[in-house]
């Protein structure tokens, strides 16, 4: 009994230390964002002739690790924009490109303003470039695997398109089932980064009050 006991309190505090852990490591990473600089490009071909979106750029933020960007969009032509696309082009320093992704317009009609924001995960990000664009050009060649987009035309710099068919992997529905493997992923990665960011000497005194009352 005296066992059952002394197990139930160890759970306890190795719960509530990973609790506490996990919330002071949030508030650690929400402190490690800082504000990207960049430039934006408005003007763009739609339907074989120049025309030009107002983009405002609300937040462009990142850690060493992830980041996110958030655009105000207002369609201020006479036209209807069906389907056009914000490219974003991240970069490191010097100018480093870290990675590209697109986010789609749609439906946007004249007059009208609509936010978008991209989460992405690539390290050391301190400027982007976003332009508005017609096409998205390797679209049918780009799936999501654990939050990260594979490029079928260029990974590791081949072109494997031939033999890895993007479409009918998202069309099985593998993005949706690695969402699944990407929350645990989540769950586990922030378990990592709570007991990181612990100094020694907080697992120093843990220790020592587990082995006060055992």
């Amino acid at each position: 009994m005296e066992t059952i006991k002394t197990f139930t309190i160890y759970v306890i505090l190795i719960f509530g230390f990973f609790l506490l852990s996990n919330f002071l490591s949030g508030q650690l990473i929400e402190q490690m964002y800082k504000d990207l600089d960049g430039n934006v490009e408005e003007e763009f071909e739609y339907n074989g002739e120049q025309t030009a979106l107002d983009v405002k750029i609300l937040n462009a933020k990142a850690t060493r690790m992830n980041g996110y960007l958030t655009a105000r969009i207002t369609n201020n032509t006479d036209n209807k924009v069906n389907k056009a696309y914000l490219r974003i082009d991240l970069f490191a320093k010097e100018d480093i490109k870290a990675i590209t992704r697109y986010m789609e317009i749609n439906d946007l009609e004249p007059g009208e303003t609509k936010d978008y924001q991209l989460k992405f995960r690539a390290g050391y990000v301190d400027t982007y470039k976003v332009a508005v664009k017609e096409d998205f050009p390797d679209e049918d060649y780009i799936f999501e695997i654990f939050g990260y987009e594979i490029n079928t035309k260029s990974i590791f710099g081949i072109d494997l398109s031939n033999y890895i068919d993007a479409k009918a992997i998202k069309a099985a529905g593998f993005n949706g089932v690695t969402s699944v493997f990407e929350f645990f992923g989540k769950v586990g990665h922030r378990f990592v980064i709570a007991a990181q960011s612990i100094p020694w000497w907080g697992y120093v005194g843990a220790l020592a009050i587990i082995a006060g009352i055992i």
